[in-house]
């Protein structure tokens, strides 16, 4: 066989590769859609927590901690209120815990005890046509609670503009998307939830404390600056007080940029971790 011959095989071979890892334009659709008509059994609950919470967390921590603040959180927030200056970050923070919880258990569940995705393997639905799916849904669902936290700060005027408070959601759920994604990558080399538990509280805790929610993130040493900017949250924090307050986010695009890299990155990694599980 010449080398004319075996340098298109192997061109086939390459595109052939490369079209296993790439989602199909409409399959992953049937995945939101089974997904979807799972959650219709439990929205509810979802609609109570979504709008109670936002009201506990700015209750709790902004007014109460406000007032002890006092005077002195002008120094802190650059003249804001306090409950003003967290509220925000709190809803982008919200979307972080939601969005790497259901890329968590769920996702783990789904494989090792219902094993639904086996299930779905067994169909023409591709394993990458499945996590788009998966993510895509935990991306809907992250909108659908940051909608009435959104909406809470709305009513209350912590966002001056209801075109911020629609575009928070965006960013909630980008910011969801940028944790859920990576976090569903290592759901599906799990055999056991034991992991989780050391990723909330070492992680996805901690970062709450470390991203601009509380407290600028320049209060913090360069070494922990470093750090936060290099995590999804700090960039959801800082587009989503800006939105809120209806001020000009310095580099936004950057900001928004690296939340999407996140999510592609963490999309892509599950596929490929999750392809080779399935093919075992």
């Amino acid at each position: 066989m010449s080398a004319a011959q075996v340098a298109p095989r192997r061109s086939r071979g390459i595109f052939s590769t490369i079209g296993a890892y790439l989602p199909h334009p409409t399959r992953w659709r049937h995945v939101v859609g089974y997904m979807v008509a799972v959650y219709r059994r439990e929205w509810v609950g979802s609609v109570f927590s979504g709008f109670v919470e936002p009201l506990v967390v700015l209750a709790g921590l902004g007014i109460g901690l406000g007032v002890l603040v006092g005077d002195r959180a002008a120094e802190i927030t650059g003249g804001v209120s306090y409950v003003a200056y967290i509220a925000p970050a709190l809803m982008a923070s919200q979307a972080m815990q939601f969005g790497t919880g259901e890329a968590a258990w769920p996702v783990l569940a789904r494989i090792m005890w219902v094993r639904i995705y086996h299930s779905m393997v067994a169909t023409p639905l591709k394993p990458t046509d499945i996590m788009v799916g998966v993510i895509a849904f935990i991306g809907g669902k992250v909108a659908f609670t940051a909608t009435f936290f959104a909406a809470v700060l709305f009513v209350t005027g912590i966002a001056t503009s209801a075109q911020g408070a629609l575009a928070m959601i965006g960013v909630s759920t980008l910011t969801g998307l940028a944790f859920a994604a990576p976090m569903t990558a290592y759901s599906v080399t799990q055999k056991t939830d034991q992991g989780f538990a050391v990723i909330f509280r070492l992680v996805i805790t901690p970062l709450t404390f470390f991203s601009g929610t509380y407290f600028p993130i320049e209060n913090l040493p360069d070494w922990a600056q470093f750090i936060s900017w290099c995590t999804p949250l700090a960039h959801g924090v800082a587009l989503s007080r800006g939105l809120a307050l209806g001020v000009e986010t310095p580099n936004a695009l950057a900001h928004a940029l690296i939340l999407v890299a996140w999510t592609v990155g963490g999309t892509v990694i599950a596929s490929i971790l999750f392809r080779r599980r399935m093919l075992k």
